[in-house]
Formats: structure tokens, C-alpha cells, sequence
């Protein structure tokens, strides 16, 4: 183990020197990890993943089990360390180490580093990614107490930018370099990340999607015949094959449609309507109707809402088509605007809360297998956020989360007798830390209520 024991050249106006060093002792920058930990013994994500993967290591060789290499990489991802090379700094931090279920002893029991965790990622297979797949998919179902009515599904993409030779990365047109465009599938309304699949860069926004939904609600129904599920997107998943398979399922669907030359004369009568309103209150004129309309690839017409919209800047019109009943500005405004809050903010957490998009393998299974970390990384920070209901992070982001209450220094001292973890005096989120560990001990809270 390196420890640095230089000094920071600091000057500060004191009565008496400052001097600043690093300490010797066995301290660590991210003593919250643990409230990770203890989510994770109610989920079981770390070991269920490590369980899909099929042990390839000499077993009389063996340092580190795959559960524990399985775990690091994720703790690590809760802590803000997105790359397989912060593992040869951390693999000698007392706090990682007891969340692996390691003695924090100095100078033993070190962690993998960077090589060892580089081959487990690129040692995944295409056959344990679905095992994988299927493992979120059923947590999700487990963590119901009985079978909700109803289940929203909020699909969307982004751009994940590629460098360098790397599988299936290749150049999209309309964001205009090389990349992967990965799709996540969530639950909406407590963000559970159901799906989160790469593909090839090149890929249209709905281009495969069709086949995941469909093994998704069948997924779903298997473990609950009666329950309602409706998908939202915006119009890049407005494609005639996912449509088919959302009504063949008996599935109902708010998604948002490209306009067309068609559509944008059955909307001017409506547009000249807003426009004269506009002109005559001085203010942002909105309306709303529907109509039915069969596009040429379609099998038979859908209702479509159509949304007149007339803003200083001139004419917004938007289309969503759609199989829900009721009135076209109730589902407009109250459901399907809805799904801003409940696919993009969670892709900006991932992104920017966990890096979901350090894809720098070679291979795309590898790339795969990466989300999937961040997939199972997600749970366990939301987790922890449904923990602090009633407190200012119920509703933070991951950045925040992590600041206030994963981003702790402790002390670790280790007896014959027992593994001390000593936090500072002076923690400004001491409550909120109490109240997520005494909630996440509890028994089935993880559970949706009934």
C-alpha cells in the first residue's frame, strides 16, 4: 500500500502555522458505502449478478470470488468511481474492503485491481447478459408486495459518444459523430430501471425495441395476468412494429409522432384558431383534438392527439398517438408530458450521476456488461433515496445523494474484537444517514406497498 505523506503547501492568516498533511491511519473518503451495503442485503443485485456469470478461474488459484469482484466494481460505481483503473487506489480502503467482506487490515486483504476487474468485464458472455437481464426484470416483480393494477413504462435513448475501434460503434447522422445508442426501459413511479440494452451506433431510436418490449410484457403478465401496463415514448418509438406488439399484448400506449404533410393539414384549422387567440390575449394559446389516422405502414388507424400550440416565436404543433381512453388534453397534459420527469431525468442521473456512458471497451458485450453495473449502481443509490423519504434527498439526483451522505469520511480501527467505523463529529447529514440505515433495516422495505 502507497501512503503519501507529503504535505499541502497552504497559507492560511492563523496565529499559529497551518500545516496540512495526509494521514497515516486507515481512513476512508467514502464511509456511506455502507448504507450501499446494507441496501444490497435487501436487494441481493451484487450477488445476483455474480451469479449469472459462470466462474472460468482455476478454483485452487482463486483471490477474489466473483461476488466480491461483482460488488467492488458497483460499490466503486455508488461512489463516484466510474473506471475499472480506480480500482488499484481503492482496493486498499478499509471501507470498500468490509463491503466486500474483507477485514480492513493494513496492508492485507486487498481488493482486485485494475487487470483482474478488466478481465471479469471482458470474460461476460452475450448468454450471461440475458441471464442478467432477466435478474432486474424479476427483482422488479419480487419487490411487490401483491400485483399493482397498473405499471407505466417509460422508454427512451441517448447518444453515448465512441472512440477509437471499438465493436459496433459506428457514425449517426443526425448527431453527427461515432457511437453506441443505448435505451433504457424504467418503471415510473419509483424509477426502478427495468431494461437498459446498448446498441450500434447507427441504430434508429425505436430499432430493436419491438423484441425487448415484447419478452418485457410477457415477463410482466406471466407474474400478473390482470395488471395494466401502459408504455410511454416520445416519436422515436412511434414505429408500426412496436405499436403492433403493444396492442397484440393487450398493452395501452402514449407515444409521441413525427409530423407529416398529412398531419400538418389536418392540425391548420386548429393552428389558425391558436394563432387568432394568441394575437387577441397577448399569451401562449394552447388547444387540443384528436383524430384518427392510419399512417401507410400501419395495419389499421390510431387515434391521434393532435396540440395546437401558438408561442411568440410562432406555431409548436405536436402529435402523440395513442389507445388510452379519454379527453385528448387530460392524456396530453396530466400523463404523457409526464414522461420528462420519469425517463429523461433518470438518463441524466446515469449519465451524469454514474457515467453510464464510459463505454471504452473493445467488445460490445463488455460495453453491455458495463451498463448493466451501472444498471444494478442505479437501484441501489434509489434505493437508498426512498430510504430518505420525508427528508431534503427524497427527491435529490445521484450527484447530491452522494455528496451529502456516500461522500462521508470515517476512521476504521480494527480489534480482535470488532471493526470500528468512526465518523466525523460534525457530519451535516448525521440524520438523514440514521434514518436511511434504520429504514433499510427494516423488514421488507424494499417491498412496494400494497
Amino acid at each position: 500500500m502507497t501512503v503519501c505523506d507529503s504535505e499541502l503547501a497552504l497559507n492560511v492568516d492563523l496565529p499559529r502555522p497551518l500545516v496540512v498533511q495526509f494521514s497515516a491511519l486507515e481512513l476512508s473518503a467514502d464511509a456511506g458505502v455502507l448504507l450501499a451495503h446494507q441496501a444490497e442485503q435487501a436487494i441481493g443485485i451484487c450477488e445476483g449478478i455474480a451469479g449469472c456469470i459462470p466462474e472460468w478461474r482455476d478454483p485452487s488459484r482463486l483471490v477474489h470470488s466473483l461476488p466480491q469482484l461483482v460488488s467492488q466494481r458497483i460499490y466503486q460505481l455508488v461512489g463516484g468511481y466510474e473506471d475499472a483503473d480506480d480500482c488499484d487506489a481503492l482496493r486498499h480502503d478499509p471501507i470498500f474492503k468490509v463491503v466486500c467482506g474483507r477485514l480492513p487490515l493494513p496492508s492485507a486483504n486487498e481488493l482486485a485491481s485494475q487487470p483482474t476487474m478488466s478481465r471479469l468485464e471482458n470474460q461476460v458472455k452475450a448468454t450471461d447478459i440475458k441471464a442478467i437481464r432477466r435478474l432486474f426484470i424479476d427483482g422488479f416483480i419480487a419487490s411487490h408486495e401483491v400485483p399493482p393494477r397498473a405499471v407505466v413504462l417509460d422508454i427512451d435513448g441517448w447518444a453515448d459518444p465512441t472512440h477509437g475501434d471499438q465493436e459496433q460503434s459506428a457514425f449517426h447522422g443526425y448527431y453527427g459523430h461515432h457511437m453506441y445508442y443505448p435505451v433504457l426501459i424504467n418503471e415510473a413511479t419509483r424509477r426502478f430501471p427495468l431494461v437498459l440494452h446498448l446498441r450500434p451506433g447507427n441504430s434508429h431510436p425505436g430499432k430493436g425495441v419491438a423484441a425487448i418490449l415484447r419478452w418485457v410484457f410477457w415477463r410482466l403478465r406471466r407474474a400478473w395476468p390482470g395488471v395494466s401496463i401502459i408504455l410511454r415514448g416520445d416519436c422515436g418509438f412511434s414505429l408500426p412494429e412496436i405499436l403492433t406488439v403493444c396492442e397484440r399484448a393487450g398493452v395501452g400506449f402514449a407515444l409521441g409522432f413525427a409530423s407529416n404533410a398529412v398531419l400538418k393539414r389536418k392540425i391548420d384549422y386548429l393552428l389558425d384558431q391558436a394563432r387568432v387567440q394568441y394575437h387577441r390575449t397577448g399569451e401562449k394559446a394552447r388547444l387540443f383534438d384528436d383524430r384518427y389516422y392510419a399512417a401507410g405502414s400501419w395495419d389499421e388507424p390510431h387515434r391521434l392527439i393532435m396540440k395546437a400550440e401558438w408561442l411568440p416565436k410562432g406555431p409548436n404543433p405536436r402529435f402523440v398517438v395513442t389507445n388510452l381512453a379519454g379527453e385528448a388534453q387530460a392524456i396530453y397534459d396530466q400523463f404523457y408530458v409526464q414522461r420528462g420527469e420519469a425517463s429523461e431525468h433518470p438518463i441524466k442521473e446515469l449519465k451524469l450521476g454514474l457515467r453510464a456512458d464510459r463505454l471504452s471497451c473493445h467488445h460490445f458485450v463488455a460495453n453491455q456488461f458495463r451498463l448493466l453495473l451501472v444498471q444494478a449502481a442505479y437501484l441501489l443509490l434509489i434505493t437508498l433515496r426512498h430510504a430518505a423519504e420525508g427528508t431534503d434527498l427524497a427527491t435529490a439526483q445521484v450527484d447530491r445523494l452522494r455528496s451529502s451522505v456516500i461522500k462521508v469520511a470515517a476512521r476504521v480501527k480494527t480489534s480482535t474484537r470488532r471493526v470500528l467505523v468512526e465518523l466525523a463529529a460534525f457530519c451535516p447529514f448525521a440524520q438523514e444517514m440514521k434514518q436511511i440505515a434504520h429504514r433499510l433495516s427494516a423488514p421488507k422495505f424494499w417491498l412496494y406497498p400494497a
